[in-house]
């Protein structure tokens, strides 16, 4: 009988190991950074985009990872739409957005809890402005969607 405590004690505490490695990776992005999301496609690799509301952005694609610094008043505009979009969740996807099976995508924005739907097929214009802004954004970053062929795949997210 004492055996078998031991060994359910044991797993309990594995168990709340885990979970508490789960809300530690969790809480690597913080509550007031937007993190967009490209899906990639069958052909691309798609791209992940960190931005503090300083400008301050990380970012990795096909070619690797990087950092950069949106101006100020880019930067301000874009979380005043984010503001604006809230919940992001809420935000209308296009009906009958058509896409490429071989190069559609999906694009994606998260901030405090919230995420879009697909930016990329927008229903309405404040899901158009977000989709501006982070067409910016990657420009800016110089972040692209890079052929499998020619890239690496992402490394695993962090949260």
């Amino acid at each position: 009988m004492s055996q078998f405590f031991y060994r359910s004690l044991t797993g309990l505490a594995g168990i709340s190991f885990l979970v508490g490695a789960a809300q530690s990776a969790i809480a690597l992005v913080p509550n007031n950074v937007a993190v967009v999301i490209n899906s990639g496609s069958t052909n691309t690799i798609g791209y992940r985009i960190y931005v503090s509301p300083t400008g301050e952005a990380n970012y990795v694609d096909g070619k690797g990872s990087g950092k950069g610094k949106l101006p100020e008043k880019f930067t301000k505009k874009f979380f005043q739409d984010l503001k604006i979009a809230e919940p992001l969740s809420s935000l209308p996807v296009k009906p009958g957005c058509v896409k490429s099976t071989s190069f559609g995508t999906t694009t994606t924005i998260s901030l405090g809890g919230e995420q879009s739907q697909d930016i990329s097929c927008p229903g309405n214009q404040k899901a158009q402005k977000l989709d501006r802004d982070i067409i910016e954004i990657a420009k800016i970053l110089k972040v692209i969607n890079v052929p499998k062929t020619q890239g690496k795949p992402l490394p695993p997210q962090n949260f």
